[in-house]
């Protein structure tokens, strides 16, 4: 899984949000990002990751249940593909 060229984030007074550029699919929603979500859309915009690959990165880096963790990654992921962010 990857963020689809297109799209990135910004801080609109402090809270990061996902954008589309020109010539990408315009977005119906508004997404705001948490701090976990940032972390995992960065991942994602480097190189293609798998879940396991995010749910190591998401251990080795924050405080974080296993339990939490994966549901931090289930919710991003539905978001991303719900909106056409992400490519499979």
């Amino acid at each position: 899984m990857r963020i689809k060229e297109g799209y990135n984030l910004v801080d609109r007074s402090g809270q990061w949000v996902v954008v589309a550029e020109k010539g990408a699919e315009p977005l119906n929603n508004m997404i705001a990002l948490t701090g976990t979500s940032v972390f995992l859309w960065n991942l994602l915009k480097e190189k293609e990751v798998t879940k396991t690959e995010m749910l190591n990165a998401l251990l080795e880096n924050f405080e974080i249940s296993t339990v939490l963790a994966l549901g931090n990654i289930d919710v991003f992921v539905r978001t991303m593909r719900e909106n056409g962010i992400v490519k499979e």
